[in-house]
């Protein structure tokens, strides 16, 4: 049978094939024979369409130790915490829809008029020209990003800074989930701060742009893949892998195939 046919069926190869017809457990001389579609044979019923999968991996590269970054974030952790004790220091009314705010920062100011002080220079809290505007300061909308991104409790934020808490709607709090939790693959009007922050991630450690929304494999795609390094380790092939994984299904409710076993195998997960 040619590659063709073969993909017009929904087979990768005449071995996937030929393992998909021992799972529906046809006689013997049938599976070994080649296989041709007879000429009065309905037609064949269109499989539902699976959900977007990546296909091509390429080669695996390793990646930079994550822990090449560790002062450099302990870095902006330790000016958050300089930003958080400036916070006594802001001032805030709300007129509308508009934040009337006096903007504070840490200003190296002269303290002694002796340059041989070792006061000389010291730091020091300085208030600048007040602003009228629609968002809060940057302090405080860098501290509130941090706290929900690190999986902080929005409704005990909003308790300690609403206006009003008690009196937020629930189209508010779904407001504020979405723009923390939100994601547009999943039926939400826009990609929240997780989302984002993930596809910044992956274009600082050399992932790019995709194109669109970022393909997610299933909990069940990485439980093949760990089953998969373990069974080539034990010197299974990738198709003898499918054939005993042939009870496990994918989200689209059809069964792994050879292709898919390679593919999640080549990841290299494991569990140990």
């Amino acid at each position: 049978m040619n590659d063709e046919r073969l993909t017009r069926l929904g087979f990768s190869s005449v071995d996937t094939m030929r393992t998909q017809l021992e799972n529906w457990k046809l006689p013997e001389w049938l599976v070994g024979g080649e296989l041709e579609p007879r000429p009065t044979e309905s037609k064949r019923e269109v499989p539902k369409k699976a959900p977007p999968r990546a296909r091509t991996l390429g080669p695996r590269k390793d990646l930079p130790p994550a822990s090449n970054a560790t002062e450099l974030f302990k870095e902006r952790l330790e000016a958050l915490l300089e930003d958080v004790e400036l916070l006594k220091h802001v001032n805030e009314g709300l007129h509308g829809k508009y934040f009337a705010r006096t903007d504070v920062e840490i200003a190296a100011v002269v303290r002694s008029l002796d340059p041989d002080d070792e006061d000389f220079w010291a730091t020091d809290v300085v208030r600048l020209p007040g602003k009228v505007v629609q968002t809060p300061t940057e302090i405080e909308a860098t501290l509130i990003g941090v706290y929900a991104l690190a999986g902080g409790q929005m409704d005990l934020l909003l308790e300690a800074l609403h206006l009003d808490s008690l009196s937020a709607s629930d189209e508010t709090r779904e407001e504020i989930r979405q723009y923390v939790e939100g994601s547009r693959s999943g039926g939400d009007k826009r990609d929240g701060l997780k989302v984002l922050a993930a596809n910044l991630a992956a274009w600082v450690r050399g992932g790019g742009s995709h194109g669109g929304r970022r393909a997610k494999r299933s909990e069940m795609d990485h439980e093949v893949a760990s089953i998969t390094t373990k069974y080539r380790k034990a010197g299974l092939t990738d198709e003898e892998i499918t054939r005993k994984l042939a009870h496990l299904k994918k989200e689209d409710g059809t069964s792994y195939t050879v292709k898919d076993v390679t593919e999640l195998g080549d990841l290299g997960l494991s569990w140990s």
